[in-house]
């Protein structure tokens, strides 16, 4: 094996070897071939690498208490840091250890001066709804073109601490939609990504919205939807004085009328999910639309996944 490559009697030997270990002595030799493939590759942009799960443990602390060499500019500074925390908070709140190996590679690359771009979507495994009328790496890509745009324009310069936060923002977008694009397309990396992107372009901040999906002529709330939930209640426990618009909407499958009572089921159940949790009844608005006013233009019939939603706007 040179550098995770097995071919021929070498392959033979190598299984040979692994039937005639113990579990405990074949997790050993996993461990090190881990490590081998991690020292030996060292690290790219390109597939197939992405990050090993045995080594996260050895390169997340490497990434946390090296500082930036000086030949590193603001910009790749505060890539580093930030990589490094979200390299932190993927293993220790989301368990990815591969992801969390990644990305405290990057951090690395970044505080050694090295160039570190935003993520090719390409390399992720990106799902798209069979009935969505949009792929989300058309999306991605789209959003990632406009951040390349913007640092390129000078952003990585006079903003380096602000762009640098706005990129890892994008990355970690990107690592959550190939997890779940339910949470992801709505979830706090992709507000904060949109809202911090305005901003670097010199555009006026638009009110927040989250998205709370459902399934097909369904009412009830998912466990995805109960975690964004969770964080639109900390938001607004936490300032008494916001105001959050509930808008229940529904597919074009069924007819309008069972649609907008459908969608109206859909607003009350996040509106009763938002009070349990403490949120007081006077911050909250609530309307539905049922298929009248589809996120998604579709025909009539049409089962489009991302119009069973209630949208919550903040102001």
């Amino acid at each position: 094996m040179v550098c995770g490559v097995t071919t021929g009697s070498n392959t033979e030997n190598w299984g040979s070897t692994m039937r005639d270990l113990n579990p405990i002595g074949r997790y050993l030799v996993l461990l090190a071939a881990g490590l081998l493939i991690a020292g030996c590759s060292g690290w790219s942009y390109s597939p197939p690498l992405r990050g090993n799960f045995y080594s996260y443990h050895v390169t997340l602390p490497e990434a946390e208490s090296t500082a930036p060499s000086a030949s590193a500019n603001p910009f790749n500074q505060a890539l580093a840091h930030d990589y490094a925390d979200f390299a932190d908070a993927l293993i220790n709140r989301d368990g990815q250890r591969d992801d969390s190996d990644y990305f405290a590679r990057k951090s690395l690359a970044a505080g050694r001066g090295q160039v570190v771009p935003p993520e090719n979507v390409g390399n992720w495994e990106i799902v798209t709804p069979w009935d969505a009328k949009e792929g989300y790496s058309q999306i991605l890509n789209a959003a990632r073109a406009r951040l390349v745009k913007v640092l390129d324009a000078g952003a990585r310069e006079h903003q380096p601490a602000f762009a640098a936060r706005t990129q890892v923002d994008f990355d970690c977008w990107v690592e959550h939609m190939e997890k779940s694009w339910w949470t992801a397309m709505t979830g706090p990396c992709h507000n904060e990504f949109f809202a911090n992107l305005a901003r670097l372009e010199g555009q006026p901040m638009a009110a927040q919205e989250y998205r709370v999906y459902f399934e097909f002529n369904k009412s009830n709330l998912t466990p995805d939807a109960l975690r964004i939930l969770r964080q639109v209640t900390e938001r607004a426990k936490a300032d008494p004085k916001m105001r959050l618009l509930l808008v229940g909407h529904a597919d074009r499958a069924g007819s309008d009328t069972y649609n907008v009572g459908l969608s109206h089921r859909r607003a009350d159940a996040v509106r009763a999910q938002l009070h349990r949790g403490g949120v007081a009844s006077g911050q909250l608005d609530e309307r539905w639309v049922g298929e009248r006013q589809p996120l998604v233009p579709t025909l009539d019939g049409v089962r489009e996944p991302r119009n069973r939603v209630v949208v919550i706007t903040i102001h």
